[in-house]
């Protein structure tokens, strides 16, 4: 019976690639340096494999490692020169005589990245894993866990050019008197120690929280913290000269509940009514549930990225034909796993900014955002909505077509209609193209952006059932090892 190493050697001949996670040296004449990979796998929630003896510009055969002992010594010595210090396990297999080599990285947490090299520094010496490339990590990933691990908060700084003045008189007394209320051991401060206490001013200047939430056009200190929405007529957003693609356009700015109320306009004014039946009745109902779509933008504004690198950008909000998405710069906070998204007790990027939308009923802070926008989709019968992390970004796809791609759909059957549901035409070709080279669950997972559950259900393994995904270990189905082929 083959090892675990074994079944790992032959994958990778029978795919003949790296992956996110693997990245494969010869080791046949010396030791290589793999500094870089080092970094950019221990920079990573799920780690990595470093496979020895194995040569890639031979067609990835075995050619085995010049000396297994001395290769474990001096990798061991390229370990000592990361900070910190990586501390990978070794494993070493004989393959036809040959001797290879696996060193597996464990992913660190964001406390303690950037792992880097050393004598290189942070900014030379940390990187990032992008496919099977060793990436040097950017400026803005960088800031990210450096913010993270001193505690920066990027919504109490004070823009030079913000005053007092800019903030609007009648809501900062609404403000107040709803916070007297909410919080009751403010109530016998003075207004002034109640703006600073609670984030709005600064050393006499308001904050960005309280720009953005009290102020009378805070665009004028944050041009683009705002909304651009457009509506498109089709399931693509194509790049050309003409205006005419789009069927609305339009920018939101003011403060952050001002946003939202436009931005819900602006969805139900180019939305579709849609008739679904229940408890045996007809009923128009929009196309898109409004409490799922107030959860993606108030999401979208509580979460961002309000940092140097990120403050110019906005959020973006398209409407496709088929479906609505909403793009805010700034990944999940923390490092944590799109996985854990309103499961795990997450630490929150703009502490302060969400208290005080608390405190204005706009928000909460009881991670029930995300689950409340798969709720709106399953009670409405339609597809599960999407999240994706990717490069300091976050992505909700939210669609509009039901389950089983039905026009009408009988909400109390929704269960019943999920377990029928196939993929997308389109997702499938992105699969089968994607997997012309074999691919791990969890590439794939990473390629589609989508939580691993729900890629292995509602798309590897419908798939694979279907003769359209074949297995290189078809003999051993769970093997973690396993990768899928285009068939």
């Amino acid at each position: 019976m083959l090892s675990e190493l074994e079944e790992l050697v032959h994958s990778v001949i029978r795919s003949r690639c790296e992956t996110q996670t693997l990245e494969v040296k010869a080791a046949k004449d010396g030791a290589p340096h793999v500094y870089d990979s080092l970094s950019s796998f221990s920079n990573q929630n799920d780690g990595g494999i470093i496979l020895f003896g194995i040569d890639e510009s031979e067609g990835f055969t075995v050619c085995g490692v010049y000396d297994a002992q001395d290769l474990q010594k001096k990798l061991h010595g390229q370990c000592e020169a990361m900070t910190p210090r990586v501390r990978p396990v070794f494993e070493v297999a004989q393959m036809d005589g040959k001797t290879v080599i696996a060193m597996y990285i464990t992913g660190r947490s964001m406390s303690e990245r950037p792992v880097y090299r050393t004598i290189k520094g942070i900014p030379e010496g940390s990187y990032t894993r992008i496919g099977d490339a060793d990436v040097r990590m950017t400026a803005t990933e960088l800031y990210e866990i450096q913010s993270f691990k001193e505690g920066r908060r990027d919504d109490v700084d004070v823009d030079e050019l913000a005053s007092i003045t800019m903030l609007d008189s009648a809501k900062v007394s609404r403000f107040i008197d709803a916070a007297a209320r909410e919080r009751p051991l403010l109530e016998r401060r003075s207004r002034d120690e109640m703006l600073s206490l609670l984030g709005i001013m600064r050393d006499g200047k308001p904050t960005l929280a309280g720009m953005m939430t009290l102020g009378d056009y805070p665009q004028q200190v944050y041009p683009n913290l705002c909304i651009t929405a457009i509506a498109v007529n089709g399931t693509e957003l194509l790049h050309h000269d003409s205006e005419e693609r789009f069927i609305d356009n339009k920018r939101y700015e003011g403060t952050i509940d001002e946003m939202i109320e436009g931005v819900m306009g602006f969805v139900t004014r180019n939305s579709k009514t849609k008739v679904v039946i229940r408890d045996g009745k007809r009923a128009d109902v929009a196309q898109y549930p409004q409490t799922a779509v107030r959860e993606i933008v108030v999401n979208a504004l509580m979460h961002r990225d309000y940092g140097p690198y990120c403050n110019g950008t906005p959020i973006r909000l398209v409407l496709f034909s088929d479906r609505l998405e909403c793009w805010n710069p700034g990944g999940i906070y923390g490092g944590q796993s799109i996985n854990e998204l309103g499961i795990a007790n997450m630490p929150t990027r703009n502490p302060t900014l969400v208290s005080i939308l608390e405190i204005e009923k706009i928000a909460e802070n009881r991670h029930s955002g995300i689950p409340v926008i798969r709720d709106e989709a399953r009670s409405y019968g339609l597809r599960e909505p999407e999240f994706v992390d990717h490069k300091g970004s976050f992505l909700v796809r939210f669609f509009n077509e039901a389950v089983g791609n039905d026009d009408a759909v009988d909400v109390n059957t929704t269960d019943r209609r999920r377990k029928k549901a196939r993929p997308s035409n389109k997702i499938i070709q992105d699969i089968l193209e994607y997997c012309s080279q074999p691919r791990s669950a969890q590439e794939i997972t990473d390629f589609l952006g989508y939580n691993i559950q729900y890629v292995r259900k509602r798309y590897i393994r419908p798939m694979v059932d279907d003769g359209r995904l074949s297995l290189t270990i078809p003999d051993k189905p769970q093997s973690k090892f396993q990768r899928y082929r285009a068939a």
